[in-house]
């Protein structure tokens, strides 16, 4: 996934065929700046399997790749050290409060404070160490869902790639004072359909949240509809559910075309009620949101970046879940570039996608792009947002923005060219990016 950007941010271009050959591509812009914030910065930005080795998270073969990213990280960390420590400092604080609720986060910052130049400087090792134990026969290392479809090798330097974000995240963060707490409080989904309910203009439209059973204590009343079924925090697509409402029965019945386990069958209101509340999960119970015609099962992705004055436009794209799935999560998507000038559906970013879908109208982007600038322009804690939007026949409907992980799919891209690695530090950190001194950044 190159960027985009062989002419200066704020003029449009027709996106260049990830077909094209590597040397074809252009390459990243000198200055970045852009002067329009609904242009988008890097278009290609969601590319995930635009080159052939993409699958293995390999691109100039593993050891090259890893020489490159190790090269970077211990780069950014020895020139950049405050940056760094604060960064992931920051970023570790976050995640305890995240898997290990307030009490403990509430008294972790002195450990992380003192592990983080350890954690610092072996992270690289960690990661290496970490895999190579996975792949001890006898071992039984599941890897999660939503990275099967990568080696256990790009899954090492995919952690490598996590840390340099998240350092560069993470500063930004310090430096405004977030309180660590407040990311994870704002990765529930219930967070959400209050923000969006109390700041959307009319005729875009926060998801119906119909019941809850947050901390084994259920609200709400289950409708008698098709309802999704999904955790408050956890992402990925992890434990979601569509279950379809038969009238003649009463009950629930999990839709096996929808990608489902075994885990439910038939329920009656009571026992789907007391199936929410046994989970070891917070869930949420919302009316099922379905694409308009002729649209299949799919969600609007906008990506937006909040690091100088006013948020500006990553990308937008359109993700087409893949068959017998509800999900737009998962790495085998099918996504499609927005082309701004017609406001349609644009070229695929998969080489493998045949491009079905190219062309179709998708009047309601534009709306759709200004309303998360102007949403993310209320959330300045959060230097990137990744929103997920639903075109419904009644109109937008949001789902949630992703903020933790911090909603980054250039994860993927870090690695994968030094100037994607360079553009991004600019973009969050400054002009001269890695040329900036400790005491510049801390301006």
């Amino acid at each position: 996934m190159q960027v985009l950007t062989e002419l200066p941010f704020g003029l449009r271009r027709p996106p260049t065929p990830l077909s094209q050959s590597p040397a074809e591509r252009p390459r990243a812009c000198e200055d970045p700046d852009s002067t329009d914030p609904t242009v988008p910065l890097w278009p290609d930005y969601f590319a995930r399997r635009g080159r052939e080795d993409a699958l293995t998270w390999q691109y100039r073969g593993y050891w090259d790749d890893t020489a490159r990213l190790w090269r970077n990280y211990y780069r950014f960390v020895v020139k950049h050290p405050v940056v760094a420590f604060h960064g992931l400092r920051q970023f570790y604080a976050a995640l305890t409060y995240r898997v290990l609720g307030e009490a403990i986060g509430d008294r972790s910052s002195l450990p992380i404070a003192a592990a983080t130049p350890l954690l610092l400087a072996l992270t690289p090792v960690l990661s290496a160490i970490a895999v190579s134990l996975a792949s001890i026969p006898g071992l039984k290392a599941r890897t999660p869902m939503l990275f099967q479809p990568f080696n256990r090798k790009g899954w090492s330097n995919y952690c490598i790639m996590l840390s340099l974000v998240f350092a560069l995240h993470g500063f930004r963060q310090h430096q405004r004072k977030t309180h660590p707490a407040k990311l994870s409080q704002h990765s529930a989904k219930t967070f959400w359909n209050g923000f969006f309910a109390a700041e959307l203009p009319a005729g875009h439209y926060p998801t119906r949240l119909e019941a809850s059973c947050i901390k084994q204590r259920f609200s709400g009343k289950l409708p008698p509809c098709d309802v999704i079924v999904k955790p408050d925090t956890a992402g990925a697509g992890h434990r979601l559910h569509l279950l379809r409402w038969d009238a003649t029965t009463g009950l629930y019945a999990i839709d096996r075309a929808a990608g489902a386990s075994n885990e439910l069958g038939k329920l009656t209101r009571e026992e789907l009620q007391d199936w929410l509340c046994r989970q070891p999960l917070d869930m949420i119970v919302e009316r099922a949101e379905r694409p308009r015609a002729p649209l299949p099962v799919c969600t609007l992705r906008i990506l937006t970046l909040f690091s100088g004055p006013r948020p500006e436009l990553i990308c937008a794209v359109f993700i087409k879940a893949p068959n017998n799935s509800i999900s737009t999560a998962l790495f085998d998507t099918d996504v499609y570039l927005f082309d701004h000038e017609t406001c349609t559906i644009g070229a695929p970013l998969a080489t493998d996608s045949n491009g079905a879908l190219t062309g179709s109208a998708l009047p309601e982007m534009q709306s759709v792009i200004d309303n998360c600038l102007r949403l993310h322009a209320r959330l300045p804690d959060h230097v990137q947002i990744s929103w997920d939007v639903i075109p419904t026949a009644r109109g937008p409907v949001y789902l949630e923005g992703n903020v933790f992980p911090p909603g980054c799919d250039y994860k993927l891209t870090v690695f994968k060219d030094d100037a994607n690695f360079e553009l991004l530090t600019r973009k969050i950190l400054g002009r001269s990016g890695l040329s900036y001194s400790g005491t510049e950044l801390m301006r």
